[in-house]
């Protein structure tokens, strides 16, 4: 047995068995069920996939310290791993591995815990930290393997995977309850693939980095970053702060803080309030026949309204409105309807410096829509000899992608072949050309990561790794060449590597409500670098009961706003702002949201990013904040496990000037008051973008408009 430690850390490795037996902070021990310290995922030449476990080696050399250790396993398929450990105020692990020329190394899993489950499960208190969707916090492992369950990573791809950077766009995950934590993250300047995900395991919880290898056959792999377990007490923003703690000091040169970014347009910085809807159709599958808001122009009358009643700039943001079929990549353009009627409205837009947007569907290629019937790219696809550019199974077959399989049947395409890279440029070119202001270029490519690819013809290794994330730099350093200030975005927030690329993103927070609590831990790390705007909010309606609970659209604003996002407003045809985008046709006039309530809440919240409030929401970096007392909101849902969410939102800043600002934010229809205590020293308590008492630090009462928020600065 192995131990080793410091003042504050001790680690026990069964090296002979290859076993993490013990990790503690002098608090609580966090291995609940022992594990071989790591897990090997092989392909044989037929593409087979062959696992071998650390407890299969056997142990050839080691060295050890006080602090530390080496050891190399010897193992079946000619495999060497060479793994080594060393506590600072950190456990630092690395990693090398080889193995025979006949087998390529697609993925290593490691260093391997599995903390107990102290969660709500079990009775407990414990919970867990996730980079799924901006951030989940999850209280129930049951709950969350009822909706978004682990998912073995797997081609065809899902995308709700575990994969970072994309659906997770952070490379760590905490374990904690009110006495302490674990971290658990990747120091990765470079963002390599990773799985990153965890789920039940024996009577504990396993916590999984899959390290994605990207070697060829025969080849060596070196852990290019040091995997960190760190202890931590608190709650999730102690723990995101070592992550942020990190960043700060290695983050790539591509982040440019926002108010020095010279590439972003001077909309960014208005905060426009994003109205979206379809032109065809009412809902996700509905039929291609244009709606209300067609011819493009129709929209304008809503348009000059809502500015009005928002007292801010707009966005429009377009769906269905490909004249190719919806969802249906890579090919939109030329719009539904023609040229001409889209360049009208884009005209009348740009008159009143409002801006238009165009949802796409990512890197697919579509070979039949199964919306438009008449859609069918085979011809094509058969003469131009495209399944060569597209990615494929470990086989070396082209399955149909699992990506929109209601709208359409196709495939994944490689963006490291310069014919995928060709087309979505020219799709490119002709959008920003027409004067397009914004494109969600990446939808179904969450976090704006390509979908695995095991080609052993494309001129990559034959196995998912760093090249992927590389592939997918050089894909939008090419295509968004000569764009001049157009915005690009994905579903879900740009994962960490993509951020420089994709400044504008439709956060996807509103899936973690499934699986527990979205938290703004993204925001945290990132906000300073990037803003995303609030969605679509597509998928809500199969949760959250609408007719039972219909101030949720009113939680789910403030969330975003809280998370320093612009605000949205889906819109049905009649320009009425609804629940959610996708609603089936029941929705789309009945029962809809209070309408007055909804806009007195974007009024009031979008005055604070473009007022007193924008060096906090708009570039400043997020601040844990000072605990609320308050009351709780009951939101019930369709599957019968309600939802309690705290009266008064926080959202704390630090702005450009270095004052520390906190919102207290009520989205109820009366007002609220909360009680806090603030730290002594004189604080401003703004009521509104100008006015403003004098109160000193102490205990307060703090009574928050209906619909509305105050800002205390310091």
């Amino acid at each position: 047995m192995i131990s080793c430690k410091n003042k504050n850390i001790a680690v026990s490795f069964d090296e002979a068995a290859a076993v993490l037996v013990s990790v503690s902070d002098g608090i609580r021990d966090y291995v609940g069920v022992q594990l071989p310290i790591f897990e090997v995922g092989l392909r044989s030449a037929d593409g087979d996939l062959l696992r071998t476990t650390a407890d299969e080696f056997t142990l050839s050399e080691k060295s050890t310290t006080e602090t530390g250790f080496t050891c190399t396993y010897t193992g079946k398929y000619g495999l060497t791993i060479r793994i080594g450990m060393e506590i600072s105020d950190q456990i630092q692990w690395s990693l090398t591995s080889s193995v025979a020329p006949e087998y390529v190394t697609e993925w290593i899993q490691f260093p391997q815990i599995a903390t107990p489950n102290d969660t709500k499960d079990n009775g407990g208190s414990g919970k867990i930290l996730w980079g799924f969707n901006e951030g989940a916090l999850v209280e129930s492992v049951q709950e969350r393997q009822a909706h978004f369950g682990y998912l073995e990573p797997d081609y065809p791809y899902v995308s709700v995977m575990g994969m970072f950077p994309a659906i997770v766009e952070t490379q760590f995950m905490a374990f904690y309850n009110q006495d302490a934590g674990l971290y658990f993250g990747a120091h990765d300047k470079d963002c390599c693939l990773k799985g990153v995900d965890f789920y039940p395991y024996e009577s504990g919880i396993k916590f999984q980095f899959r390290h994605y290898c990207g070697v060829e056959f025969g080849g060596t792999y070196t852990m290019s970053y040091p995997m960190v377990m760190a202890f931590f007490q608190g709650d999730w923003y102690d723990a995101a702060d070592i992550y942020r703690n990190w960043f700060d000091k290695e983050k790539d040169a591509g982040f440019v803080p926002i108010p020095e970014n010279k590439n972003l347009p001077d909309w960014y910085g208005e905060s426009p309030v994003v109205i979206t809807y379809p032109v065809c159709g009412i809902h996700d599958m509905d039929e291609r026949v244009p709606n209300k808001m067609f011819p493009y122009i129709n929209v304008m009358p809503h348009v000059e309204r809502l500015e009005k009643e928002f007292g801010s700039r707009i966005m429009v943001l377009l769906m269905h409105w490909e004249g190719s079929a919806p969802w249906a990549p890579p090919y939109v353009w030329p719009p539904f309807g023609g040229e001409d009627e889209l360049k009208k409205l884009i005209d009348a837009l740009h008159e009143r410096d409002d801006v238009l947007g165009v949802y796409c569907s990512g890197i697919g290629w579509t070979e039949q829509s199964n919306i438009v019937a008449e859609y069918n790219m085979r011809k094509e696809f058969d003469e131009r000899h495209l399944e060569e550019v597209m990615c494929v199974s470990p086989k070396q077959e082209l399955p149909f992608c699992n990506i929109c399989t209601a709208q359409r049947s196709g495939y994944d395409m490689c963006p490291t072949q310069s014919v995928v890279k060709e087309m979505v440029k020219k799709e490119v070119q002709s959008m920003v050309g027409a004067g397009i202001d914004y494109i969600q270029l990446m939808d179904q490519n969450h976090g704006g990561n390509s979908h695995l690819c095991y080609s052993k013809n494309h001129g990559h290794p034959p196995v998912p790794g760093k090249w992927q994330v590389d592939a997918m730099k050089e894909f939008y350093s090419e295509v968004f060449a000569d764009t001049g200030k157009a915005l690009f975005g994905c579903e879900s927030a740009a994962g960490e590597a993509y951020i420089p690329n994709l400044l504008f993103s439709d956060n996807r927070y509103l899936l973690n409500y499934y699986i527990g609590e979205p938290v703004p831990a993204y925001a945290y790390i990132f906000h300073e670098y990037v803003n995303n705007f609030m969605g679509n909010q597509v998928c809500i309606n199969f949760f959250m009961d609408h007719e039972k609970s219909p101030d949720n659209l009113l939680v789910r604003t403030a969330h975003a706003f809280a998370a320093g996002d612009m605000l949205t407003a889906v819109l049905n045809q009649d320009g009425e702002i609804t629940w959610n985008w996708g609603q089936l046709n029941d929705y789309d006039r009945a029962n809809l949201p209070n309408q007055d309530h909804i806009k007195t809440l974007i009024r009031n919240l979008n005055a604070w990013r473009r007022g007193t409030g924008k060096q906090y929401l708009h570039t400043g970096r997020m601040q844990k904040p000072i605990p609320v007392e308050c009351g709780k909101t009951l939101v019930q849902t369709r599957e019968k496990h309600d939802k309690f969410f705290d009266e008064i939102l926080v959202s704390a800043w630090k702005g450009l000037d270095q004052t520390f600002g906190q919102f207290l934010i009520n989205y109820n229809t009366k007002e609220t008051s909360c009680k806090l205590t603030l730290p002594e020293g004189e604080w401003k308590l703004y009521t509104n973008d100008t006015d403003f008492t004098t109160i000193s630090g102490g205990v307060h009462e703090i009574t928050v408009p209906a619909l509305s928020a105050v800002l205390l600065v310091k």
